[in-house]
């Protein structure tokens, strides 16, 4: 927010000052239109130079570049329009900091500040009817807002985005433009320091924010302890623990739909696309790939570095091992078994502790049991899991269909049984000397955005009395919600 009594700055009013950074060229100029015809005139210069590069190849010679377009000349040019709008928006962000002037500094560096992304296509307009090509980002942009401006309302004053296979609506104009960015990925500002480009001033503001120190990043999760300056940060953070989309195929669940179709792709899909040149090896990504590649090799990838010792591996794994085993001393046990609190130095023995000793099986759909690092210092097997109300009430009629009755949810749970129910993390079998008992599942339903968090937490062995371990669940639960602004029903 802008300082009491003083009014924000508007784009229109913003003076630019645009400074070609290209070789040793200083020149500055007010307007786009003049920045972007002098940019193109060192393209010009440029293709007819660079005689002794292949045709396709040019160097961009924007300071603190050093991109190289492969692709032929129109891909140089595109990339240098991208500088010029790239350069409008870092100034717009040099003048939105100096307008709030507590906001602070970034602190990355300058050193990616005139990296731009590679654009290897023009910008297409899909609007209805249109489908026009452009090679200069601002002009694309200001075109696409065209459209939004000159779209005429129904009869119920209703706005159509006419992008193609969008359905969307609006009240009102300002909304279609807002919304349109998310068809053309436009950013409206950029970090004068580290060039980072965003979508909006809040994400700016984040940007900075997040920069604060350790003192300043007063709002914790409570679910895997990161910190964060502000509270929305946090509810944003905590978004992405809440899972909303279940498996197809299994009982397993996801924050979103990217991390299902990975899921899916590696637990249920045969599909090797990667293969070895020099063997029948094949594999599902990339990082297997060139894993794999080592082997190959007759020379080790990977020496120590340290005097008199001769070690070589062609692990990355194996020599950051080496480093910490050998050299750096580090065996001290960091992960402890929460139900007998024998203690271990591998994540990996730890879970064969909990498999054999106590007879703990995966949580339904999960691959692997996951650990969360508690404020002792230890990281313990992790018993929680948030899904929205929408979810779990999918996943119970589910499990209904499947001939669970509603009444035995609500019992006890017998040593060896999983429980099924809920479908949290914590939701594996223990057969414990005393058993385990599932205390309670609690809703929290989220006042702002009106989103809703399913929370389960459950108990750890009997030997806790009823009365205690109802307490403690009760002020976790407590502690969360008022985290996230929720109230508990």
């Amino acid at each position: 927010m802008p300082p009491s009594g003083k009014r924000a700055l508007r784009r229109e009013e913003l003076q630019l000052e645009l400074a070609c950074e290209w070789g040793s060229c200083q020149e500055t100029f007010d307007r786009m239109q003049e920045f972007c015809q002098h940019v193109e005139k060192h393209y010009k210069v440029t293709v007819d130079s660079e005689t002794d590069l292949p045709e396709e190849e040019h160097n961009c010679l924007w300071r603190d570049c050093g991109f190289c377009s492969v692709e032929g000349n129109a891909e140089l040019l595109r990339h240098m329009f991208f500088h010029c709008y790239h350069t409008k928006l870092k100034q717009w962000g040099l003048a939105i900091l100096k307008d709030h002037s507590d906001m602070g500094a970034c602190s990355v560096g300058l050193h990616n500040r005139n990296i731009v992304p590679e654009v290897q296509e023009n910008f297409l307009c899909l609007w209805e009817h249109c489908e026009m090509s452009m090679d200069n980002p601002e002009w694309f942009y200001r075109h696409v807002e065209m459209h939004a401006h000159c779209l005429e309302a129904n009869e119920e004053n209703v706005l159509f985005c006419g992008w193609k296979d969008c359905e969307a609506s609006f009240k009102g104009r300002f909304k279609l433009r807002e919304h349109m960015r998310s068809h053309t990925q436009e950013k409206l500002v950029a970090c004068p320091t580290c060039g980072g480009m965003f979508a909006n001033n809040t994400k700016f503001f984040d940007h900075i924010r997040r920069q604060t120190s350790i003192e300043g990043q007063r709002f914790q999760s409570s679910h895997c302890s990161k910190r964060f300056a502000t509270e929305r940060l946090l509810r944003d953070h905590m978004r992405n623990h809440v899972n909303h989309y279940k498996c197809p195929l299994c009982d397993m669940t996801c924050p979103s739909p990217s991390s299902l179709r990975n899921h899916i792709k590696f637990r249920h899909s045969n599909e090797k696309p990667y293969s070895c040149d020099y063997c029948e090896y094949s594999c599902k990504n990339l990082i297997d790939l060139r894993k794999h590649l080592d082997t190959h090799s007759s020379e080790p990838a990977y020496r120590c570095d340290f005097a008199d010792c001769n070690y070589s591996t062609r692990s990355l794994y194996s020599i950051k091992n080496h480093y910490k085993r050998v050299h750096e001393g580090d065996c001290t046990p960091r992960y402890k078994c929460h139900v007998c609190e024998q203690c271990f130095t591998r994540g990996n023995n730890l879970t064969a502790h909990l498999r054999k000793k106590h007879q703990f099986k995966w949580p339904s759909g999960h691959p692997r049991f996951r650990y969360k690092e508690h404020e002792d210092g230890f990281m313990r097997l992790q018993l929680i899991r948030y899904e929205s109300v929408e979810l779990t009430e999918q996943l119970m009629r589910e499990r209904q269909g499947e001939g669970d009755s509603s009444e035995s949810s609500q019992q006890n749970v017998q040593p060896g049984e999983e429980l099924e129910e809920a479908g949290p993390l914590s939701t594996m079998s223990a057969n414990t000397e005393a058993g385990i008992r599932k205390e309670g599942v609690d809703v929290c339903r989220a006042q702002e955005n009106t989103e809703s968090v399913f929370l389960v937490l459950t108990a750890g062995t009997s030997a806790e009395t009823d009365s205690t371990r109802e307490g403690a669940v009760m002020r976790q639960l407590q502690d969360t919600a008022q985290q996230l602004g929720m109230e508990v029903v």
